[in-house]
Protein backbone atom coordinates (compact mmCIF):
# COMPACT_ATOMS: atom_id res chain seq x y z
CA UNK A 1 0.00 0.00 0.00
CA UNK A 2 1.31 3.40 -1.09
CA UNK A 3 0.62 7.15 -1.35
CA UNK A 4 2.09 9.99 -3.69
CA UNK A 5 3.94 12.55 -1.86
CA UNK A 6 5.55 15.40 -4.59
CA UNK A 7 4.56 12.85 -7.47
CA UNK A 8 7.03 9.64 -5.58
CA UNK A 9 5.49 6.43 -4.51
CA UNK A 10 5.81 6.15 -0.39
CA UNK A 11 4.85 3.31 1.54
CA UNK A 12 1.71 3.57 3.85
CA UNK A 13 1.31 2.62 7.07
CA UNK A 14 -0.90 -0.72 7.46
CA UNK A 15 -2.85 -0.73 10.75
CA UNK A 16 -5.27 -3.09 11.86
CA UNK A 17 -7.29 -4.20 15.26
CA UNK A 18 -5.62 -6.76 17.40
CA UNK A 19 -7.26 -10.02 16.99
CA UNK A 20 -7.03 -13.37 18.17
CA UNK A 21 -4.88 -14.47 15.50
CA UNK A 22 -1.97 -11.35 16.14
CA UNK A 23 -2.60 -11.23 19.76
CA UNK A 24 -1.82 -15.61 20.20
CA UNK A 25 1.35 -14.84 17.56
CA UNK A 26 2.31 -12.33 19.69
CA UNK A 27 1.18 -13.56 23.09
CA UNK A 28 4.41 -12.80 25.23
CA UNK A 29 4.40 -8.98 24.17
CA UNK A 30 0.83 -8.55 24.73
CA UNK A 31 0.55 -10.45 27.88
CA UNK A 32 4.04 -9.58 29.67
CA UNK A 33 4.05 -5.44 28.80
CA UNK A 34 0.15 -5.76 29.65
CA UNK A 35 -0.68 -3.27 26.77
CA UNK A 36 -4.52 -4.29 26.99
CA UNK A 37 -3.81 -2.75 30.37
CA UNK A 38 -3.24 0.86 28.59
CA UNK A 39 -6.42 1.05 26.41
CA UNK A 40 -9.29 -1.69 25.37
CA UNK A 41 -8.90 -0.74 21.94
CA UNK A 42 -5.34 -2.17 20.20
CA UNK A 43 -4.08 -1.72 17.10
CA UNK A 44 -1.60 -3.67 15.31
CA UNK A 45 1.05 -1.61 12.84
CA UNK A 46 2.90 -2.62 10.29
CA UNK A 47 4.48 -2.05 6.39
CA UNK A 48 5.80 -4.38 4.17
CA UNK A 49 8.21 -2.08 2.65
CA UNK A 50 11.82 -3.12 2.34
CA UNK A 51 14.65 -0.98 3.54
CA UNK A 52 14.95 0.42 -0.38
CA UNK A 53 11.17 1.62 -0.16
CA UNK A 54 11.72 3.23 2.39
CA UNK A 55 15.02 5.06 1.65
CA UNK A 56 12.56 7.77 -0.41
CA UNK A 57 13.32 10.99 -0.98
CA UNK A 58 16.67 11.62 1.67
CA UNK A 59 15.49 8.81 4.11
CA UNK A 60 18.20 6.57 2.86
CA UNK A 61 21.19 9.21 3.28
CA UNK A 62 22.95 7.14 5.91
CA UNK A 63 22.86 3.72 7.66
CA UNK A 64 21.62 4.86 10.90
CA UNK A 65 20.42 1.95 13.29
CA UNK A 66 17.16 1.63 14.72
CA UNK A 67 15.79 4.24 12.78
CA UNK A 68 12.07 5.08 13.56
CA UNK A 69 10.29 4.16 10.51
CA UNK A 70 8.70 7.09 8.42
CA UNK A 71 5.47 5.54 7.89
CA UNK A 72 4.69 5.61 11.57
CA UNK A 73 5.61 9.43 11.85
CA UNK A 74 3.75 10.35 8.98
CA UNK A 75 0.94 8.37 10.30
CA UNK A 76 1.07 10.32 13.48
CA UNK A 77 1.49 14.11 12.11
CA UNK A 78 -1.22 13.65 9.61
CA UNK A 79 -3.19 12.54 12.74
CA UNK A 80 -2.55 14.79 15.81
CA UNK A 81 -0.51 18.08 13.78
CA UNK A 82 -2.99 20.69 12.34
CA UNK A 83 -1.62 22.64 9.18
CA UNK A 84 -0.16 25.18 10.43
CA UNK A 85 0.70 22.98 13.67
CA UNK A 86 4.48 21.98 14.92
CA UNK A 87 5.30 19.03 16.10
CA UNK A 88 8.74 18.34 18.13
CA UNK A 89 11.28 15.05 18.24
CA UNK A 90 13.54 15.81 21.13
CA UNK A 91 15.27 12.71 20.11
CA UNK A 92 15.28 12.76 16.31
CA UNK A 93 17.91 10.48 15.67
CA UNK A 94 18.51 10.31 11.75
CA UNK A 95 15.76 12.45 11.49
CA UNK A 96 12.78 10.91 10.45
CA UNK A 97 10.22 13.22 11.71
CA UNK A 98 11.81 16.30 10.35
CA UNK A 99 11.77 14.98 6.92
CA UNK A 100 8.05 13.50 7.06
CA UNK A 101 6.77 17.12 8.78
CA UNK A 102 8.98 18.89 5.93
CA UNK A 103 7.03 16.68 3.09
CA UNK A 104 3.86 17.22 4.52
CA UNK A 105 4.67 20.77 5.21
CA UNK A 106 4.53 20.81 9.29
CA UNK A 107 6.93 22.66 11.00
CA UNK A 108 9.29 20.39 13.14
CA UNK A 109 11.43 21.58 16.08
CA UNK A 110 13.91 18.85 16.54
CA UNK A 111 16.82 17.82 18.96
CA UNK A 112 18.98 15.42 19.57
CA UNK A 113 22.05 15.19 21.94
CA UNK A 114 24.88 13.82 19.96
CA UNK A 115 26.09 15.92 17.13
CA UNK A 116 25.95 13.71 14.42
CA UNK A 117 22.68 13.19 14.38
CA UNK A 118 22.23 16.79 14.30
CA UNK A 119 24.46 17.01 11.24
CA UNK A 120 22.64 14.62 9.41
CA UNK A 121 19.01 15.42 10.42
CA UNK A 122 20.19 18.73 8.87
CA UNK A 123 21.04 17.39 5.82
CA UNK A 124 18.34 15.43 5.09
CA UNK A 125 16.24 18.15 5.23
CA UNK A 126 18.35 20.85 3.19
CA UNK A 127 17.69 21.29 -0.51
CA UNK A 128 20.80 22.09 -2.74
CA UNK A 129 21.19 22.98 -5.95
CA UNK A 130 22.73 19.86 -7.66
CA UNK A 131 24.62 21.16 -10.57
CA UNK A 132 26.56 22.81 -7.81
CA UNK A 133 27.30 20.28 -5.40
CA UNK A 134 28.23 17.69 -8.16
CA UNK A 135 30.71 20.69 -9.60
CA UNK A 136 31.93 20.97 -5.87
CA UNK A 137 32.37 17.31 -5.76
CA UNK A 138 34.47 16.65 -8.57
CA UNK A 139 37.06 20.06 -6.98
CA UNK A 140 36.83 17.74 -3.88
CA UNK A 141 37.76 14.57 -5.37
CA UNK A 142 40.36 16.72 -7.34
CA UNK A 143 42.23 17.58 -4.03
CA UNK A 144 41.99 14.06 -2.35
CA UNK A 145 45.17 12.82 -4.14
CA UNK A 146 46.94 16.11 -3.21
CA UNK A 147 46.45 16.25 0.49
CA UNK A 148 49.41 14.86 2.05
CA UNK A 149 48.33 12.79 5.10
CA UNK A 150 49.44 13.34 8.76
CA UNK A 151 49.46 11.71 12.34
CA UNK A 152 45.76 11.53 12.80
CA UNK A 153 44.80 10.73 16.01
CA UNK A 154 40.96 10.33 16.53
CA UNK A 155 39.05 11.75 19.84
CA UNK A 156 37.72 8.79 21.82
CA UNK A 157 39.66 5.68 20.17
CA UNK A 158 41.72 3.76 22.16
CA UNK A 159 43.23 2.21 19.48
CA UNK A 160 42.47 3.59 15.77
CA UNK A 161 44.50 0.54 14.44
CA UNK A 162 42.28 -2.23 16.16
CA UNK A 163 39.45 -0.47 13.48
CA UNK A 164 40.92 0.85 10.90
CA UNK A 165 43.72 -0.05 8.19
CA UNK A 166 46.73 2.20 8.28
CA UNK A 167 46.15 3.16 4.41
CA UNK A 168 41.95 3.99 5.52
CA UNK A 169 43.12 6.18 8.15
CA UNK A 170 45.56 7.86 5.81
CA UNK A 171 42.84 7.61 3.00
CA UNK A 172 40.11 8.96 5.33
CA UNK A 173 41.98 11.92 6.65
CA UNK A 174 42.82 13.11 2.48
CA UNK A 175 38.91 13.07 2.18
CA UNK A 176 38.21 15.31 5.16
CA UNK A 177 40.91 17.63 4.71
CA UNK A 178 39.75 18.00 1.03
CA UNK A 179 35.97 18.89 2.11
CA UNK A 180 37.85 21.36 4.46
CA UNK A 181 39.71 23.42 1.80
CA UNK A 182 36.98 23.72 -0.47
CA UNK A 183 35.42 27.17 -0.38
CA UNK A 184 31.71 26.13 -0.33
CA UNK A 185 28.63 27.53 2.17
CA UNK A 186 27.93 25.68 5.25
CA UNK A 187 25.24 23.40 3.90
CA UNK A 188 27.16 22.63 1.00
CA UNK A 189 29.90 21.50 3.57
CA UNK A 190 27.60 19.60 5.90
CA UNK A 191 26.44 17.73 2.90
CA UNK A 192 29.80 16.68 2.20
CA UNK A 193 30.77 15.74 5.84
CA UNK A 194 27.69 13.41 6.14
CA UNK A 195 29.20 11.24 2.78
CA UNK A 196 32.22 11.10 4.30
CA UNK A 197 31.03 10.14 8.07
CA UNK A 198 28.43 7.66 5.85
CA UNK A 199 31.35 5.86 4.94
CA UNK A 200 33.39 5.51 7.88
CA UNK A 201 31.74 2.51 9.21
CA UNK A 202 31.57 0.68 5.93
CA UNK A 203 35.88 0.81 4.87
CA UNK A 204 36.41 -0.05 8.23
CA UNK A 205 37.20 -3.09 9.70
CA UNK A 206 33.95 -3.09 11.91
CA UNK A 207 30.87 -5.26 10.47
CA UNK A 208 28.21 -3.14 8.86
CA UNK A 209 25.37 -5.64 9.80
CA UNK A 210 25.42 -4.85 13.41
CA UNK A 211 24.63 -1.56 15.67
CA UNK A 212 27.24 -2.92 17.88
CA UNK A 213 31.30 -2.67 16.71
CA UNK A 214 32.72 -5.79 16.18
CA UNK A 215 35.62 -6.46 13.82
CA UNK A 216 35.07 -7.77 10.52
CA UNK A 217 38.33 -7.47 9.14
CA UNK A 218 37.46 -8.92 5.51
CA UNK A 219 35.43 -5.99 4.78
CA UNK A 220 37.92 -3.54 5.21
CA UNK A 221 39.07 -1.16 2.49
CA UNK A 222 42.36 0.75 2.14
CA UNK A 223 41.19 3.54 -0.75
CA UNK A 224 37.82 5.21 0.69
CA UNK A 225 37.95 7.94 -2.07
CA UNK A 226 35.42 5.39 -4.47
CA UNK A 227 33.33 4.87 -1.75
CA UNK A 228 33.19 8.77 -1.08
CA UNK A 229 32.52 9.53 -4.41
CA UNK A 230 29.63 7.50 -4.80
CA UNK A 231 28.02 8.00 -1.66
CA UNK A 232 27.73 11.77 -2.33
CA UNK A 233 26.45 11.89 -5.36
CA UNK A 234 23.70 9.44 -3.87
CA UNK A 235 23.31 12.37 -1.08
CA UNK A 236 23.05 15.00 -3.53
CA UNK A 237 20.71 13.26 -5.75
CA UNK A 238 18.66 12.94 -2.69
CA UNK A 239 18.58 16.32 -1.58
CA UNK A 240 18.55 18.33 -4.49
CA UNK A 241 14.48 17.23 -4.92
CA UNK A 242 13.57 18.30 -1.48
CA UNK A 243 10.76 21.24 -1.31
CA UNK A 244 12.34 24.63 0.16
CA UNK A 245 10.85 25.53 3.70
CA UNK A 246 11.79 27.64 6.48
CA UNK A 247 9.77 25.69 9.14
CA UNK A 248 12.54 23.30 10.27
CA UNK A 249 14.49 23.14 13.19
CA UNK A 250 17.42 21.25 14.09
CA UNK A 251 19.17 21.81 17.46
CA UNK A 252 21.67 19.97 19.96
CA UNK A 253 20.32 19.15 22.87
CA UNK A 254 19.29 16.00 25.42
CA UNK A 255 16.04 15.41 26.21
CA UNK A 256 17.21 15.95 29.82
CA UNK A 257 17.79 19.60 29.22
CA UNK A 258 14.73 21.57 30.72
CA UNK A 259 15.66 24.46 28.90
CA UNK A 260 13.19 25.74 25.97
CA UNK A 261 9.84 25.10 27.90
CA UNK A 262 9.11 28.24 27.37
CA UNK A 263 8.82 28.46 23.21
CA UNK A 264 5.71 27.68 21.18
CA UNK A 265 3.78 25.07 22.26
CA UNK A 266 3.18 21.72 20.12
CA UNK A 267 0.37 19.55 18.85
CA UNK A 268 2.05 16.89 18.89
CA UNK A 269 5.45 15.27 20.47
CA UNK A 270 7.04 12.13 18.91
CA UNK A 271 9.57 10.06 21.30
CA UNK A 272 11.34 7.04 20.12
CA UNK A 273 13.87 7.18 22.78
CA UNK A 274 17.16 3.84 22.58
CA UNK A 275 15.49 0.61 24.24
CA UNK A 276 16.48 -0.31 27.72
CA UNK A 277 19.36 -3.17 27.16
CA UNK A 278 19.53 -1.77 23.39
CA UNK A 279 21.71 0.27 21.57
CA UNK A 280 24.09 2.93 23.23
CA UNK A 281 24.07 5.74 20.07
CA UNK A 282 27.49 7.48 21.40
CA UNK A 283 28.95 3.44 21.24
CA UNK A 284 27.89 2.89 18.14
CA UNK A 285 28.43 5.53 16.56
CA UNK A 286 32.03 6.38 18.13
CA UNK A 287 33.92 5.34 14.78
CA UNK A 288 32.01 8.74 12.94
CA UNK A 289 31.95 10.71 15.93
CA UNK A 290 35.86 9.71 16.22
CA UNK A 291 36.45 11.55 12.95
CA UNK A 292 34.34 14.11 14.10
CA UNK A 293 36.71 15.19 16.52
CA UNK A 294 34.02 14.21 19.58
CA UNK A 295 34.69 12.48 21.76
CA UNK A 296 31.94 9.43 22.22
CA UNK A 297 32.38 9.76 26.00
CA UNK A 298 31.29 12.80 26.61
CA UNK A 299 28.08 12.13 24.50
CA UNK A 300 27.57 9.29 26.71
CA UNK A 301 27.19 11.26 29.69
CA UNK A 302 24.41 13.00 28.33
CA UNK A 303 22.53 10.04 26.61
CA UNK A 304 19.42 8.03 29.11
CA UNK A 305 20.90 5.63 31.20
CA UNK A 306 20.50 1.71 30.48
CA UNK A 307 21.62 -1.00 30.24
CA UNK A 308 23.54 -1.75 26.48
CA UNK A 309 26.03 -5.33 27.06
CA UNK A 310 25.34 -5.13 30.89
CA UNK A 311 22.17 -7.25 31.21
CA UNK A 312 21.66 -5.98 34.88
CA UNK A 313 17.75 -6.26 34.85
CA UNK A 314 17.91 -4.10 37.97
CA UNK A 315 19.14 -0.63 35.97
CA UNK A 316 15.63 -0.52 34.67
CA UNK A 317 15.10 1.64 37.70
CA UNK A 318 17.88 4.33 36.22
CA UNK A 319 16.43 4.32 32.73
CA UNK A 320 12.71 4.74 34.19
CA UNK A 321 13.84 7.54 36.42
CA UNK A 322 15.75 9.38 33.41
CA UNK A 323 12.87 8.84 31.03
CA UNK A 324 10.26 10.04 33.32
CA UNK A 325 12.40 13.57 33.98
CA UNK A 326 12.90 13.73 30.23
CA UNK A 327 8.79 13.22 29.52
CA UNK A 328 7.76 15.15 32.21
CA UNK A 329 10.06 18.18 30.93
CA UNK A 330 8.56 17.68 27.41
CA UNK A 331 5.17 17.82 28.70
CA UNK A 332 5.85 22.03 29.13
CA UNK A 333 5.82 22.22 25.24
CA UNK A 334 2.88 20.68 24.52
CA UNK A 335 -0.97 22.14 24.03
CA UNK A 336 -3.36 21.48 26.47
CA UNK A 337 -5.06 18.98 24.23
CA UNK A 338 -1.56 17.73 22.83
CA UNK A 339 -0.42 14.51 22.30
CA UNK A 340 2.93 12.07 23.24
CA UNK A 341 3.32 9.83 21.18
CA UNK A 342 6.15 7.34 22.37
CA UNK A 343 7.56 4.31 20.68
CA UNK A 344 9.14 2.16 22.68
CA UNK A 345 10.37 -1.69 23.08
CA UNK A 346 10.26 -4.06 26.47
CA UNK A 347 13.17 -6.40 26.84
CA UNK A 348 13.90 -9.82 27.66
CA UNK A 349 17.29 -10.43 29.77
CA UNK A 350 18.07 -13.43 31.07
CA UNK A 351 14.83 -14.91 30.51
CA UNK A 352 13.28 -12.22 32.39
CA UNK A 353 10.66 -10.29 30.65
CA UNK A 354 11.08 -6.41 31.85
CA UNK A 355 8.10 -4.39 31.17
CA UNK A 356 9.73 -1.36 30.52
CA UNK A 357 7.06 -0.10 28.95
CA UNK A 358 4.61 -0.26 31.63
CA UNK A 359 6.63 0.69 34.39
CA UNK A 360 6.87 3.79 32.76
CA UNK A 361 3.56 4.82 32.33
CA UNK A 362 2.83 3.75 35.82
CA UNK A 363 5.31 6.55 36.76
CA UNK A 364 3.60 9.06 34.07
CA UNK A 365 -0.09 8.13 34.98
CA UNK A 366 -0.46 11.94 37.00
CA UNK A 367 0.67 13.52 34.17
CA UNK A 368 0.02 12.20 30.70
CA UNK A 369 -3.38 9.57 29.90
CA UNK A 370 -3.24 7.02 27.91
CA UNK A 371 -5.41 7.51 24.84
CA UNK A 372 -4.28 4.78 22.18
CA UNK A 373 -1.54 2.19 22.04
CA UNK A 374 -0.54 -0.07 19.22
CA UNK A 375 2.06 -3.12 18.45
CA UNK A 376 4.28 -2.25 16.39
CA UNK A 377 5.50 -5.33 13.73
CA UNK A 378 8.45 -5.19 11.85
CA UNK A 379 8.87 -6.91 8.62
CA UNK A 380 11.92 -6.30 6.90
CA UNK A 381 13.10 -3.00 8.73
CA UNK A 382 14.71 -2.63 11.51
CA UNK A 383 15.49 -6.53 11.77
CA UNK A 384 18.53 -7.06 13.23
CA UNK A 385 21.53 -9.20 10.83
CA UNK A 386 21.94 -11.73 13.73
CA UNK A 387 18.49 -12.19 13.95
CA UNK A 388 17.63 -12.79 10.31
CA UNK A 389 20.13 -15.57 10.23
CA UNK A 390 18.29 -16.99 12.63
CA UNK A 391 14.75 -16.78 10.88
CA UNK A 392 13.96 -16.73 6.94
CA UNK A 393 11.24 -15.11 4.72
CA UNK A 394 8.01 -14.03 5.99
CA UNK A 395 9.59 -14.50 10.12
CA UNK A 396 12.15 -11.85 9.44
CA UNK A 397 11.30 -9.44 12.74
CA UNK A 398 8.72 -11.15 14.15
CA UNK A 399 10.45 -11.00 17.60
CA UNK A 400 11.44 -7.12 17.22
CA UNK A 401 7.97 -5.63 18.15
CA UNK A 402 7.80 -2.42 19.35
CA UNK A 403 4.93 -0.89 21.50
CA UNK A 404 3.20 2.61 20.40
CA UNK A 405 1.42 4.45 23.10
CA UNK A 406 0.12 7.91 22.55
CA UNK A 407 -0.68 9.66 25.31
CA UNK A 408 -2.71 12.84 26.15
CA UNK A 409 -1.82 15.71 28.54
CA UNK A 410 -3.69 16.12 31.37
Amino acid sequence: MTTTIFKKEVPELSVVPLNKEWEGKYKTLVEGSGVKIFSPFVEVWTSDASNKALSYFSHGIFRYFGKFPPPIARHLINKYVSDDGLVIDPMCGSGTTSLEALLLGRRAKCYDTSPLAVLISRVKVTPINGAKARKDLEEILSLINATKPRPVSLVGLKNPDHWFLPETIRSLFRIRQAINQVEISGSYRELFMVAFLGIVRRVSRATTQQGRLFLDVATAEKDAAPFFKKKAREIIDSVSTLPKSNNIEIEQKSIMDRSGHAEELADLIICHPPYFNSYKYSGVNSLELAWMDVDHADIRRTEIREAFKVGKPEKVVDYIADMKKGLLNLKDRLQDNGHLALMIGDTVIKEQYIPVTKMLLDELKNDYRIEHSALRIPRFTEASWAASQRRKGHQVGINLCDLIVVLKKT
